[in-house]
């Protein structure tokens, strides 16, 4: 998994705004997602999430839940 997650602000960009809010990225595909998105889902796009989920659940109980 990437570790790159949140895109540091780029102080050489004089064109971008102060009021700009800070963008997240999923840690697994590398889609931009909102902050809303990035705290619920462990950094991760609800794609990704589910995934994640499906893969647990079928290595734990052998079949999906």
């Amino acid at each position: 998994m990437a570790n790159c997650l949140k895109k540091p602000n780029n102080k050489k960009n004089a064109t971008k705004p102060e009021d700009e809010e800070d963008k997240f990225y999923c840690s697994v595909c590398g889609r931009e997602i909102d902050e809303d998105e990035y705290e619920s889902y462990d950094g991760m796009c609800w794609e990704c999430w589910d995934d994640q989920l499906t893969e647990e659940s079928e290595d734990m109980f052998g079949d999906v839940m």
